[in-house]
């Protein structure tokens, strides 16, 4: 069954797409920790936030950082994670270089999305030191490699600007979701995230290839159509 962490949904529409389970989000990370470690030019995957303490839950999504052999030798390893795991969607993070970001894979729920950055050895160092913003956190190895390899090559990924505000939009109305469904936000923030997401959407400039934000902006949309009829329904529940 579904995990049934948080708010207890009717039965009629407590299914997959409202309960992921809980042994997905731990999945998707093996999943992508192999994947970059074919590349030569990765020695090191670690996963942290809440997949690392363990405390995570059904719609957790996936913190990872990847210790790669130079920028050329990130671009090679995200190569080999497109061809892995193709993508319904990539967005940069605002204070990292690309191709560091938040990627939503083929076949997975949007509250799983893969939130990777690419560090030096030596910035991976000083994130397990210092934290992330002065916090301290909790990391796991998935995978590690000794000799440190050479850097190789692979393609960029160019992106338009507009894709930043769609991105953080999305994360932010997803994230609203989870903290409604754990019973720890309110319906207001929801309607507001996703009236943010829709204006962003409709400033999204379209690209050729790389991912199609009306996949994740359907499934966006149909996940708020179904918390809105149990409200509607079954009574607000926890959240208000």
């Amino acid at each position: 069954m579904p995990a049934t962490v948080g708010r207890l949904l009717p039965v009629e529409i407590a299914d997959e797409l409202i309960y992921p389970y809980t042994s997905t989000p731990p999945r998707i990370a093996l999943d992508v920790a192999e994947a970059l470690a074919r590349c030569p030019a990765v020695f090191r995957v670690t996963l942290f936030g809440s997949l690392a303490s363990p405390t995570h839950d059904g719609w957790s999504d996936i913190d990872m950082m990847c210790v790669t052999a130079g920028h050329a030798g990130a671009w090679a390893a995200v190569h080999l994670l497109r061809e892995a795991m193709p993508l319904r969607w990539y967005g940069p993070f605002s204070d990292l270089p690309q191709p560091s970001g938040r990627y939503w894979p083929c076949g997975e729920s949007i509250f799983h999305s893969v939130d990777l950055s690419f560090r030096t050895a030596e910035a991976h160092a000083r994130v397990l030191r210092e934290g992330l913003g002065g916090v301290e956190v909790v990391t796991k190895d998935l995978f590690q490699r000794e000799v440190s390899p050479s850097p190789g090559a692979g393609p960029g990924v160019e992106t338009d600007t507009g894709e930043y505000a769609f991105t953080h939009a999305l994360y932010v109305a997803t994230k609203a979701m989870k903290e409604y469904l754990r019973s720890a936000g309110d319906w207001v923030d929801v309607s507001a995230r996703m009236d943010a997401l829709e204006m962003e959407a409709r400033a999204l400039p379209r690209r050729p290839s790389g991912g199609r934000p009306d996949d994740v902006l359907d499934e966006a949309r149909s996940l708020y159509q179904r918390l809105l009829m149990e409200r509607l329904r079954f009574g607000s529940g926890g959240g208000t």
